[in-house]
C-alpha cells in the first residue's frame, strides 16, 4: 500500500511538472484560498475559540443593571449596590473596578499619564491571576482608612525598571499620592475590558461613595460556584435586584443581568469575525471551482494517456486514487505557500486595527502562526484537495478506453463533463456575486456613516487631554485661574482660530444626570428624565461650530461666583416645553442644585455616528459641579486654521510652559477620533477585508468564464470550422461563443442575487442607513459582475472568429 502510494506521488509530481503554467496557476489559485481561511481562522480563534487566560474561564461572568425604561442595557452599578450583590449564595466571589482616563506617575522626570484600573482588594483572586513577583491584594486594603498600594504590569514593570525585582516595596507618585508597589503581573495577563492598562490599584471609594446610590460608576465580575449553574446565578441576582428594587425607588424596573465575561469581552467584534470567516470561506470555495475546472480540462488533454492504463488493467479505483493523489499533492503545495501568505496576512490583519481598538483587543497584539495553525492548514489542504479533485477524478476513471484511443475521439468528450464545469462556473459567479453584494452593503454602510452630521465642524480640530497636578490645585481659585491663562494664551497662537474645553472628548459618550422640569410635579423617584452631563468652557459652542438656536453662549462671567446656569440641546428642550421657550425655565437635579436655561443649542452626537440624539445639558467649565470650580482634568477642543497636526507640539509647548507638571495625552484630531471610533472600526474594517476577498473572487470567477470558454472553443474547433465552411458569418460565432458565457453569466447571476437576499440579513448589525437587501446595490453588483463576465467572453469570442475552416477540419 505504502509502495503504491509513494508510486503515485512520484508519478504525479512529474505530471505537474510537466505541465508549469497549469501548476503554478493551481497552487497560487489554492494558496490565495488557503492562506485567506489560515490567516482569518488564526485571528477567530485567537478571538473566539481561545478560551480565558485565568483559571476556569467558563465560570466568570459580568453583571450589569438594566433598566428598560431608560434605554440602558448594561448600567454599571452604583458601589452600595455592589456590595449589596456580594450578599449571595451562587458566587465563590465578586470584585469590582473602575478606571478612569489613568493617573499622573510624577518623580521620574516629564509628568507621564498612565493607564490605570483601581479594583477590589479580592479582584485577581476572582479571576485566578498570581503576580509573578510580589502578592497580591490583601482584603483590608481596599478600605478608604488603608495605605495605597498598587500592582504594575509587566511591560510597565520593563519600561520604567529595567525588570528589577527590587522595586517590590518602593513607592510610586500616582496624582500626588504615594503608592506601595506590591507585585508584578504575569506577562500573558490581559484583561480586555481594560485592555491599555498598565497599573492595578487597589480602590479605596471616599465616604460619601459608600451610601450614594445615585452614582452608578462600579464595574463587576463574579466567578460562579462549582456545581451551581448560570441560570441559578442568574435567578439568584435577580431576586437580590427585586429586594434593592422595593427598598430604594430609584432602582424601579432595574434588572441585574448575567453576561458570560467571554461574551462581554468579544461581543462587539464576534459579528465582525464571522461575517469575515464567511466570506473567506466563499473565496475558499471559488478557489476550489476554478482549481476543478483547471483538472477537468487537464484530464480531458489525458484522455488517452488514462484509456492506456486502463487498457492495461487500471481498475476505475486505481485511477481514480492516482487522480486524487494528484490532486492533494497540488493541494498541500497550495496549503504551503498558503501558510506563508496567512503568515504575512495575519501581521496585516492585526496591523489594520487602529491601535484605539486594538488596547480592547490585547488578545491579538503579538499573534502568529503556531503549531495548531500549521496542523489546521494541512488539513484544510488535505479537504481542499478532496473537495476539488473528486469531480476530475470521478470523471476521468468513467472515461471509455476504446474511444479515448480511437482517432478523433476528442470530439466525443462527454456532455457529462461539459455541464460539470458549466455547473463550476455557475457556482463560481453565484458566490462571487454574495461576495460582492456583501462588499457593496458594507461600503455603502462606511460611507452612509461618515456622511452623518455629527452637529460640529469635525475639520481642522485638534484635541487632547490635560491633567493638573492635584496637591498644587488643591484651591479652585487657582485652577480656574489656570485655564483662564491657558485659554488666553493658546488663542494667541499663531494659526489657532479658537479653544474650547470639555470634560469628555465629543463622540465618546460620558456621563448622565437626572433631573425634570420644575414648572412639572415631581416625578417618582427613579423616574426623572436621564440626560449627558457637558462642563464647557465659554468658547467651546464657537470653536466646535454648534450653533445658538435661543438665548446666549455661556460667557467668562459664568464662574462659581454667578448664579447656577445651563444650555440645553434642542432635543431636550422640545421634549420637556414642546410649545413654550425653554430658556428662563429651570430644571431640578437629584444630585445637584436647581438651575436656569439661559441658551438652546443645535443637537450635537456624544455618543457616537450610530447613536440616536440624546437630551445633553451643558454646565459651565468655570462652576463645576456644585459650583466646586473646573476639574483639573479636562480635554482642550483648538480649532486651527490648516492641519492641526502641524500645531499640536506647539499647543503641548506653550500648555508646559504654564505648568511643567501638566500631563498632556490622548493628542489627536477629530478626524481620526471619528475613524478610530469603535462605531466606524465595526463597518471600516470588514468592509475593506470583504472588498479585498470580493476583488480575488471577481478575478477568480472571471478566470474561470474565460478558461471555460476557451477549453469549450478548443474543443469545437471543428464544429466551428465546418459553420464557417458553411457560411456562417464571423458575428454569428462571436456571438455564438458570447451567448454561452452570457447564459452561465445569468444563472450565476440569478442564484446568486437569491444567496445574498437570504444571507446579507445575517449582516444586520453590521450595516448602517442601508437596508440587508438594499435594491440599488442588488442591481449594481448584479450589473458590475455582468459587464466583467462579459470582457472575459470577449477574447476567446473574438480567438473563435479567427478559426480557418480548413485548418480545423484537418483538426485532429
Amino acid at each position: 500500500m505504502i509502495g503504491n502510494l509513494w508510486q503515485d506521488l512520484r508519478y504525479g509530481a512529474r505530471m505537474l511538472a510537466k505541465k508549469p503554467g497549469f501548476t503554478a496557476v493551481a497552487i497560487l489559485t489554492l494558496a490565495l484560498g488557503i492562506g485567506a481561511n489560515t490567516a482569518i481562522f488564526t485571528v477567530v480563534n485567537a478571538a473566539l475559540l481561545r478560551g480565558l487566560p485565568y483559571h476556569d474561564p467558563e465560570r466568570l461572568v459580568h453583571l450589569w443593571e438594566t433598566t428598560p425604561r431608560k434605554d440602558l442595557s448594561q448600567n454599571e452599578a452604583s458601589y452600595p449596590d455592589f456590595l449589596d450583590w456580594r450578599q449571595n449564595n451562587a458566587f465563590e466571589g465578586m470584585a469590582a473596578y473602575e478606571g478612569g482616563s489613568g493617573v499622573t506617575l510624577t518623580g521620574r522626570g516629564t509628568p507621564e499619564r498612565i493607564p490605570a484600573t483601581f479594583v477590589s482588594s479580592n479582584f485577581f483572586t476572582v479571576l485566578g491571576v498570581d503576580p509573578i513577583r510580589g502578592r497580591a491584594f490583601r482584603p483590608e486594603e481596599d478600605q478608604p482608612s488603608a495605605a495605597p498600594t498598587v500592582m504594575t504590569s509587566y511591560g510597565l514593570w520593563q519600561r520604567l525598571f529595567g525588570g528589577d525585582p527590587g522595586i517590590i516595596g518602593q513607592s510610586l507618585m500616582l496624582d500626588d499620592r504615594a503608592y506601595n508597589i506590591i507585585g508584578i503581573l504575569p506577562p500573558s495577563f490581559q484583561f480586555a475590558l481594560r485592555g491599555d492598562s498598565e497599573l492595578w490599584a487597589a480602590y479605596q471609594p471616599p465616604q460619601e461613595k459608600l451610601t450614594n446610590r445615585g452614582e452608578h460608576d462600579t464595574k463587576v465580575i463574579a466567578r460562579i460556584k462549582s456545581g451551581v449553574s448560570f441560570e441559578q446565578a442568574q435567578t439568584e441576582m435577580r431576586a437580590i435586584g427585586r429586594r434593592i428594587e422595593q427598598q430604594y425607588p430609584s432602582h424601579a424596573g432595574t434588572t441585574i443581568v448575567l453576561v458570560p465575561l467571554h461574551e462581554q469581552i468579544v461581543g462587539a467584534i464576534k459579528p465582525v469575525l464571522l461575517v469575515l470567516l464567511g466570506a473567506v470561506g466563499f473565496v475558499s470555495l471559488i478557489a476550489c471551482a476554478n482549481v476543478a475546472n483547471l483538472l477537468l480540462a487537464r484530464a480531458s488533454a489525458r484522455r488517452k494517456e488514462i484509456a492506456i492504463r486502463a487498457a492495461l488493467g487500471a481498475g476505475r479505483g486505481r485511477l481514480m486514487r492516482q487522480m486524487l493523489t494528484e490532486s492533494i499533492l497540488l493541494a498541500f503545495v497550495g496549503g504551503a505557500v498558503g501558510f506563508l501568505i496567512a503568515r504575512w496576512g495575519v501581521v496585516a490583519l492585526v496591523a489594520a486595527i487602529p491601535e484605539f481598538q486594538l488596547k480592547t483587543m490585547p488578545y491579538l497584539r503579538g499573534l502568529s502562526l503556531d503549531r495548531g495553525m500549521l496542523a489546521f492548514t494541512a488539513l484544510l489542504s488535505l479537504l481542499t484537495g478532496i473537495v476539488f479533485g473528486l469531480a476530475p477524478a470521478w470523471q476521468a476513471s468513467k472515461m471509455e478506453a476504446q474511444s479515448a484511443l480511437k482517432e478523433g475521439g476528442r470530439t466525443g468528450a462527454g456532455a457529462t463533463r461539459h455541464r460539470l464545469r458549466d455547473v463550476l462556473v455557475v457556482t463560481e459567479i453565484a458566490l462571487a456575486l454574495m461576495l460582492l453584494v456583501g462588499a457593496g452593503l458594507m461600503i455603502r454602510s462606511v460611507w452612509r456613516l461618515l456622511d452623518v452630521n455629527p452637529g460640529f465642524h469635525t475639520e481642522n480640530l485638534l484635541t487632547m487631554r490635560i491633567s493638573l497636578p492635584e496637591a498644587k490645585y488643591e484651591e479652585a481659585a487657582r485652577t480656574e485661574n489656570f485655564y483662564r491663562q491657558l485659554d488666553s494664551r493658546l488663542e494667541a497662537l499663531p494659526g489657532v482660530k479658537g479653544v474650547g474645553m470639555v470634560n469628555v472628548v465629543p463622540l465618546q459618550g460620558g456621563f448622565t444626570t437626572a433631573f425634570y422640569p420644575a414648572a412639572h410635579p415631581k416625578p417618582p423617584s427613579g423616574q426623572e428624565i436621564d440626560g449627558n452631563l457637558r462642563y464647557v468652557s465659554s468658547g467651546y459652542f464657537q470653536t466646535m461650530g454648534v450653533p445658538l438656536m435661543k438665548g446666549r453662549y455661556f460667557t467668562d462671567h459664568d464662574d462659581r461666583t454667578a448664579p447656577a446656569a445651563l444650555i440645553v440641546n434642542q432635543t431636550l428642550a422640545r421634549r420637556l416645553f414642546p410649545n413654550q421657550d425653554a430658556v428662563g425655565q429651570q430644571l431640578v437635579f437629584v444630585d445637584r442644585p436647581t438651575m436656569q436655561i439661559v441658551g438652546v443649542v443645535s443637537d450635537e452626537k456624544v455618543n457616537g455616528l450610530d447613536a440616536d440624539i440624546t437630551p445633553i445639558v451643558y454646565f459651565p467649565f468655570l462652576q463645576g459641579a456644585d459650583k466646586q470650580g473646573p476639574n483639573t482634568t479636562v480635554t482642550l477642543m483648538v480649532r486651527t486654521a490648516s492641519d492641526p497636526r502641524g500645531l499640536a507640539a506647539a499647543i503641548q509647548r506653550e500648555s508646559r510652559t504654564q505648568e511643567s507638571d501638566l500631563s498632556i495625552f490622548a493628542v489627536s484630531t477629530m478626524k481620526q477620533i471619528i475613524n478610530d471610533a469603535p462605531s466606524t472600526f465595526r463597518r471600516r474594517y470588514p468592509a475593506f477585508l470583504i472588498s479585498i476577498f470580493a476583488a480575488v473572487a471577481l478575478v477568480l470567477a472571471s478566470v474561470g468564464i474565460y478558461g471555460l470558454l476557451s477549453y469549450s472553443i478548443s474543443q469545437r474547433t471543428q464544429e466551428i470550422g465546418l459553420r464557417v465552411a458553411l457560411g456562417a458569418q464571423r458575428s454569428d460565432i462571436f456571438k455564438l461563443v458570447v451567448g454561452q458565457g452570457l447564459m452561465l453569466t445569468l444563472i450565476g447571476v440569478a442564484i446568486g442575487l437569491t444567496g445574498a437576499f437570504i444571507l446579507t440579513r445575517l449582516m444586520r448589525s453590521l450595516l448602517f442607513g442601508v437596508s440587508a437587501t438594499d435594491p440599488a446595490t442588488f442591481a449594481l453588483i448584479a450589473g458590475l459582475l455582468s459587464l466583467v463576465a462579459l470582457a472575459a467572453c470577449y477574447i476567446p469570442a473574438r480567438r473563435a472568429t479567427k478559426v480557418d475552416p480548413m485548418t480545423a477540419l484537418r483538426y485532429e
